[in-house]
């Protein structure tokens, strides 16, 4: 047999080689386009579901300054009212028949009445706090919750996170239920149209696109939690005691004409938004 009538037998092979290394070329790119864009869909939704809740974090967060202030209004009253009691019956050697204990009693009396005018403003921050209305955080957070629903969320086209519609599939209060201001949980699905990579050079149109979610939801969760007594803890920017002692005339040295804060104990509540998972019981989405 002559080598020479062998030739060309190979071509085929070859030709099948190089057309099963493209289709593997072809499935890898598409593969790997699919797992970059599947992550991008979830941070889209993650982004979404903890964005959307962080106006109503912020309002807990406020509420619990608030309540803190009005605790050292409150200490501070009860100690002025007390060494007002102290200068009526004479404590540490003062009595109203001495002139300057008079003045001292006037001096206290319009210290008490500021710390009380203090105190109403605090009650009134905490009402308005409590029923989110300060600064229109309400409002915020409707917006949030429209603008998800309008994909009008992201500024930026650039930004592969706003590429993708958010759609809330449910959102609710700290009741449970589905309406009212103050929501402290949200469900919501990321959904993108992808194109198969090649689509454009293989002329596929709409054939050559599959859709990509990501879905994430989100609560308001305790983020941290911190016990301290402001007369004793020191604040570390300054050096200098939260709250130092304070002292009402005659006698800096008399403990029945001072305040101090070192019998006051706080607790305070830090909240951000935090993952949990889906919690939505029906699940309607659309990317087009």
């Amino acid at each position: 047999m002559q080598l020479e009538s062998q030739r060309g037998q190979t071509m085929p092979f070859w030709v099948i080689g190089v057309l099963i290394g493209l289709a593997m070329m072809f499935f890898i790119a598409n593969y790997a386009n699919a797992l970059a864009w599947q992550v991008r869909a979830q941070n889209a939704a993650d982004s979404a579901a903890s964005g959307t809740l962080s106006v109503q974090a912020n309002v807990y967060n406020e509420y619990n300054v608030i309540l803190y202030a009005a605790a050292v209004d409150e200490y501070r009253m009860r100690a002025l009212n007390q060494a007002m009691l102290n200068t009526l019956y004479g404590v540490g050697g003062c009595s109203l028949a001495n002139n300057t204990c008079q003045q001292d009693y006037s001096q206290m009396e319009s210290e008490y009445n500021i710390a009380l005018a203090g105190y109403t403003d605090d009650i009134h921050l905490m009402d308005q706090a409590n029923n989110i209305t300060q600064g229109g955080q309400t409002t915020d957070q409707q917006k949030a919750i429209s603008l998800l629903q309008g994909n009008q969320w992201c500024a930026s086209s650039t930004d592969y996170a706003c590429q993708f519609k958010i759609t809330p599939l449910q959102f609710s209060n700290s009741s449970g239920n589905l309406s009212g201001a103050g929501y402290n949980e949200i469900d919501v699905i990321a959904c993108k149209n992808i194109p198969v990579w090649g689509s454009a050079l293989l002329k596929l149109g709409n054939a050559g696109t599959y859709q990509l979610l990501g879905r994430a939801a989100a609560a308001i969760v305790p983020a941290n939690s911190e016990s301290f007594k402001p007369g004793v803890a020191v604040n570390a920017s300054t050096g200098q005691v939260f709250q130092p002692t304070e002292y009402w005339s005659p006698d800096q040295a008399d403990p029945a004409y001072a305040v101090d804060f070192s019998g006051l104990n706080v607790d305070l509540n830090w909240y951000a938004a935090g993952a949990i998972r889906p919690f939505a019981s029906t699940v309607t989405f659309s990317c087009n």
